[in-house]
């Protein structure tokens, strides 16, 4: 069960531990599919969030609103840069490098980005450190004590500005702009239609969650065995063809045969004739001219 530390003998014997977590575990891991997809998603996010805080200000000129300014003989001064930004790009990327180390075996601290990272720079320096980490997941899932810690500096959103942002931090204070849309199936938990689709950003999978109060599913175009990405497909736009000259409307068809277009609506009513949406078949309406003249069709 996820969260628990039980395993083995204590399930035997005549007072065996009964389970006391609330959830299933996720298949060879110590948490819940629900912690694991959700730490998973904001792993794979957290290079574009690094990229998107540092395009919204320039680094260099980081300053904290709050401390006293002097006038300055400068021309044009340069807007303040509120400190979170660089201090929240600056956690994040410090955190996965510290992580990735010690997936790759190095005992040393992460770094942070260097002064004056620009976006794509900053994207692409912590993108290597999610790539180790996501590689190694499944294996620090399995460790009670690093899952735990990996939470922590991943996914927890702290109610005040906190001491280290965590990507969940950065992501609710400064959201990624992106364009998900309403999925035409129902959630597979609650049986809703409340599922939002969020496509792939760099190569990424997509990603499926249900919006529910009462219902945490979230899944993305990759698990089991790309079930949802079937499931919660783009549906197919509706064919368009080229329109048929041979289908005619009332008008028409009563100007081919020489009739008034009362005629024609009458050999409709003898079902002799058989009109979609509106439209008569040419071969149609000659046969049944050629029937009232009393002609071989």
């Amino acid at each position: 069960m996820a969260t628990c530390t039980h395993s083995g003998s204590d399930y035997e014997g005549a007072f065996p531990c009964d389970g006391c977590a609330p959830v299933d575990a996720r298949d060879g891991v110590l948490i819940c599919e629900r912690c694991y997809r959700r730490l998973r998603r904001h792993l794979e996010d957290a290079a574009d969030i690094v990229g998107h805080l540092r395009s919204i200000a320039d680094p260099t000129k980081a300053a904290a609103f709050d401390r006293i300014r002097v006038q300055s003989s400068s021309i044009e001064i340069p807007a303040p840069v509120a400190a979170d930004l660089i201090d929240a790009s600056n956690d994040i990327t410090t955190t996965l490098n510290m992580w990735a180390n010690h997936v790759a075996g190095e005992d040393r601290p992460g770094a942070g980005l260097p002064a004056g990272a620009m976006a794509d720079a900053a994207h692409d320096v912590v993108q290597l450190a999610v790539d180790v980490i996501l590689d190694e997941l499944d294996a620090l899932a399995n460790d009670a004590d690093q899952i735990g810690a990996l939470c922590d500096g991943v996914t927890i959103v702290h109610r005040d500005a906190p001491e280290v942002w965590t990507v969940a931090d950065a992501s609710v204070r400064w959201p990624l702009e992106d364009a998900p849309r309403w999925a035409q199936a129902a959630c597979p938990v609650c049986d809703l239609m409340a599922v939002r689709v969020q496509p792939g950003r760099n190569g990424r999978p997509s990603r499926y969650r249900c919006t529910t109060d009462d219902c945490d599913w979230e899944a993305n175009s990759r698990d089991d065995g790309g079930l949802w990405a079937s499931v919660f497909a783009d549906p197919a736009p509706a064919e368009v063809r080229p329109h048929d000259p041979r289908w005619m409307t009332l008008a028409d068809a009563a100007r081919l045969v020489q009739r008034t277009t009362g005629t024609v609506r009458g050999w409709v009513s003898q079902e002799l004739l058989a009109p979609q949406l509106g439209r008569y078949w040419q071969d149609d309406v000659l046969a049944v001219a050629a029937m009232k003249r009393g002609e071989v069709a």
